[in-house]
C-alpha cells in the first residue's frame, strides 16, 4: 500500500512541476538577475509573476 501512494505522490508532484514550468523558470532567472542587481528576493517575485503568467495564458 505504501508503493502505491508514494508513486500516486510522485506522479502528482511530477504534474504539478511540469504545468508550472514557466512559474518555477522564471523565478529561477529573476532571482539570478536579482541577485546581481543586489535584491534577490524581488527579482525572483518578479520573475515568478511574470513565468506564472505565461503558465495561465498557455
Amino acid at each position: 500500500m505504501k508503493r502505491i501512494y508514494s508513486v500516486t505522490a510522485a506522479l502528482i508532484c511530477a504534474t504539478f512541476i511540469l504545468s508550472a514550468c514557466a512559474t518555477v523558470a522564471g523565478g529561477m532567472i529573476g532571482g539570478g538577475v536579482g541577485r546581481m542587481a543586489g535584491d534577490e528576493d524581488a527579482g525572483r517575485m518578479i520573475g515568478a509573476g511574470i513565468g506564472m503568467m505565461i503558465d495561465i495564458s498557455d
